[in-house]
């Protein structure tokens, strides 16, 4: 638990440039002990976040003057004593803030819209069984609260503002660099958001600072996500609002009595379980490592005494015609019913193939209206060919398809999914931590198709410090990202593939086996566009033989039915393709559809037409 670094007993370490750490040595021997034999010869002192440094400690320690910690919070150090002795410290600083604010996006975006409860409904075999799996919520325009507006809670800001949240924070004062709302009081602050985000240090006053009073005041339908300490939560009152509903769910990566999770919480599928890894990466560990080395050598080359601490609704109100079914199919009804010669305009889903065959028996059709974003289930060329007009979804389901998929790339990078599991099934208790993963800060992600979908990942992603590419079927003058003609080319040249296009005779099979063989053994595979694009066979292959790292997978060549084989992998997240769908997505789905019925019976141009190829 503690490295006493020998060399800074013997002179200082070799030259700063050359980034390697002073060699430390360890002792198995109970601390007490060991101080007893070695304590009056310890100047320095490397303590990770689990280990107390108490008075008691610090007076057995009379050449002590430097305490490094890695972890981000002091709470287990007693500052005041280390400040009555003279004693400088060191924290991580701001070396955890991208990887905690990601992981608190991704707990946000998992439990908003049933990222990890998907994922274990598909594994199970449920889709093709039991339907289509529960709707999660959508994420814009939501009222998000951070507890705690330092370097994390701020971090946490500007990605949540590229989704379009609302924020507003709570924070021990009012910060007048940041425009956004302050409340001084946590209660209030819960009143005004539908999420909670903590952040914040654990301190005696943050000690169970979110009690029964601000869950309730947080209400029936808010969300609550702590990648702080668990102690800042009253974790009974907590259990108990979640068990009786009086909060809609929880995100958590720390727990008052780790590794101990409270039992109640492993079978509700309205939280998010996850083992302490908020601020661990194996990038971070890298950085951290690096900087705790900075901080020993400039504590030794500027004369071991300088002071250092751095705490470190529309269509409720419009009369509609109830509409006629049928139980014969399409085919049949069609050539039974001579009303259909004066039919103008057909509603379909993108389970519906409107064929040439169709079109004929409907000589007077001149308007195609689908309820889905893809129009790979219309022939699109007969259309043309017959004067009929097609509309879709246009951007409708944009902001709901861009927030699923950086859920899915933040889920398979850190391993949001797979440690739920972990902890769910009492892994994290009886077989220690869970394997690391990886920083999404920094990641070349290559996006296929930068429509609007396309567009809404790349500006959320850009907040996330990501580097957008992207290839389409032509290069777009007005954006800034550097274009790739060829898919292949872009996968070698990126960390990350999304798919977001449409699925047309060009992109099927378009991510074979050279593209994902391009894209390398550290490579992401998210698919939010139509499972066919992606060569599902191959990709199996490849992620079970470690030609790629992961993949995202909303969705499958031959829904509802899963590939057996991605069931025992911890590197695949699948969502039964509910990207694009929110409560709130239908809504407006449902007034685009009306608006251009309306806009085609009425003569106005309509609201969002599939243009000719």
């Amino acid at each position: 638990n503690f490295r006493l670094f020998q060399t800074l007993k013997n002179g200082k370490p070799s030259s700063r440039k050359s980034h390697s750490a002073p060699s430390p040595w360890e002792s198995p021997l109970p601390l007490d002990q060991f101080l007893t034999n070695y304590a009056q010869s310890v100047k320095a002192m490397l303590a990770h976040g689990r280990s107390p440094l108490t008075a008691n400690t610090l007076r057995l320690l009379p050449s002590l003057r430097l305490i490094i910690t890695p972890s981000a919070g002091l709470n287990h150090i007693d500052l005041q004593e280390c400040k009555r002795r003279g004693i400088s410290m060191a924290g991580a600083g701001d070396v955890f803030s991208d990887d905690v604010a990601d992981m608190a996006v991704g707990l946000l975006i998992d439990l908003l819209r049933k990222i990890s409860a998907a994922d274990r409904y598909v594994r199970q075999g449920l889709w093709a069984t039991k339907g289509d799996y529960t709707l999660g919520s959508k994420l814009r325009g939501k009222q998000v609260g951070i507890v705690g507006l330092g370097s994390i809670g701020l971090e946490v800001a500007v990605r949540l503002e590229a989704f379009g949240c609302n924020i507003m924070y709570n924070s021990r004062k009012k910060k007048p660099s940041v425009p956004y709302p302050f409340y001084s009081n946590v209660c209030e602050l819960a009143a005004n958001c539908d999420v909670l985000i903590i952040c914040c240090a654990l301190t005696d006053q943050t000690h169970r600072l979110i009690n029964k009073e601000v869950l309730l005041a947080l209400g029936k339908e808010g969300l609550i996500i702590n990648v702080g300490r668990g102690r800042i939560i009253d974790e009974q009152d907590l259990v108990q609002c979640l068990m009786q509903g009086e909060i809609a769910g929880a995100g958590l990566d720390v727990f008052e009595k780790e590794p101990n999770v409270p039992k109640e919480l492993l079978a509700l599928d309205n939280v998010v379980l996850s083992p302490h890894k908020a601020v661990h990466t194996k990038e971070t560990l890298w950085d951290i490592c690096l900087y705790l080395d900075e901080s020993i050598i400039y504590w030794v080359e500027e004369g071991q005494g300088h002071e250092q601490e751095q705490h470190i609704n529309l269509h409720h109100h419009r009369q509609r015609n109830h509409l006629p079914q049928s139980p014969l199919p399409l085919h049949q009804f069609l050539a039974t019913h001579h009303a259909t010669t004066s039919i103008r305009a057909i509603l379909c889903s993108g389970a519906a193939p409107i064929t040439e065959d169709l079109l004929r028996q409907l000589p007077s059709l001149r308007l195609v209206v689908t309820a889905s974003a893809g129009t790979n289930h219309i022939d699109l060329a007969a259309c043309h060919r017959r004067g009929i007009s097609v509309t879709n979804a246009g951007n409708v389901f944009s902001d709901d398809g861009a927030d699923a998929a950086v859920g899915l790339l933040i889920d398979v990078l850190r391993k949001i999914s797979a440690s739920d599991r972990y902890v769910r099934r009492g892994l994290w208790a009886s077989n220690g931590d869970y394997v690391l993963g990886s920083k999404l800060g920094g990641k070349r992600v290559g996006i296929v198709g930068l429509g609007g979908i396309g567009m809404e990942v790349a500006k959320r992603l850009e907040a996330f410090g990501c580097i957008i590419l992207y290839n389409s079927r032509k290069k777009k003058a007005y954006v800034p990202y550097p274009f790739y003609p060829n898919v292949c080319e872009l996968a070698a040249n990126s960390d990350a593939l999304i798919i977001c296009c449409a699925l047309t005779e060009q992109t099927r099979h378009m991510i074979n086996k050279e593209v994902m063989l391009a894209l390398g053994k550290g490579g992401v595979v998210v698919n939010i566009g139509r499972g066919a694009i992606v060569d599902e066979k191959e990709m199996v292959r490849c992620l079970m033989q470690g030609e790629i790292a992961g993949a995202g997978l909303d969705v499958f060549e031959n829904e509802p039915n899963v590939p057996q084989e991605l069931f025992q992998l911890d590197n695949v997240v699948l969502s039964p393709h509910r990207a694009v769908f929110t409560p709130e997505s239908f809504m407006s789905l449902c007034e685009l559809v009306v608006g251009n019925l309306e806009a085609f019976f009425s003569g106005r141009p309509l609201l969002s037409p599939v243009l000719d190829e």
